[in-house]
C-alpha cells in the first residue's frame, strides 16, 4: 500500500512539472531587490518583530495621483500582469464566459492562455478536481 505522500507525489506529471517552470520564469524577484527596498523575507525582522513583506511583479494597484506635486487619493486601479482587472472582467462578461481559469493562468504563467491552452489548463485542473464517493 502507497503512502499519502508517494501518492501525492505520483500526482506530480512531467505536464504540471512544466507549468512549474513556466510560472517560476514568470515570477522571479532579484534578491537585491529586497535589500534595496528594505523588504524582509521571512515572517520576522531582525529584532523578532513581525513584519508585513512582499514584492510582486503580479500585481500592481494605483491608489494615489500626483496633481500639481501632491499626491491625492483617486478611484483607484487594479491590474495582473499589466492587464486592468476591470478589462479582464469586461471581456469575461461580453463574451459570457466564467474567466476564472484565464485569470488563474495569467497570474501563475505570466500570460493570457490562447484557445488551444486554456483547453489543456483547463483540463489539467479538471484531472486533479474529484469528490469523495459520499458526496
Amino acid at each position: 500500500m502507497k503512502s499519502k505522500a508517494s501518492t501525492a507525489l505520483d500526482c506530480i506529471t512531467p505536464q504540471l512539472k512544466a507549468y512549474t517552470k513556466i510560472c517560476k520564469s514568470n515570477s522571479m524577484i532579484a534578491p537585491e531587490l529586497y535589500v534595496e527596498h528594505k523588504v524582509n523575507r521571512g515572517l520576522r525582522d531582525l529584532n523578532g518583530k513581525g513584519v508585513l513583506t512582499g514584492l510582486t511583479e503580479i500585481s500592481e494597484i494605483i491608489s494615489k495621483q500626483t496633481v500639481e506635486g501632491k499626491e491625492i487619493p483617486c478611484k483607484g486601479e487594479l491590474y495582473y500582469r499589466g492587464y486592468d482587472v476591470k478589462d479582464l472582467v469586461q471581456g469575461f462578461i461580453k463574451d459570457q464566459r466564467f474567466g476564472f481559469e484565464e485569470t488563474v493562468y495569467l497570474l501563475l504563467f505570466g500570460e493570457l492562455p490562447d484557445k488551444a491552452a486554456l483547453e489543456e489548463f483547463c483540463g489539467l485542473l479538471a484531472t486533479y478536481r474529484s469528490l469523495p464517493g459520499s458526496f
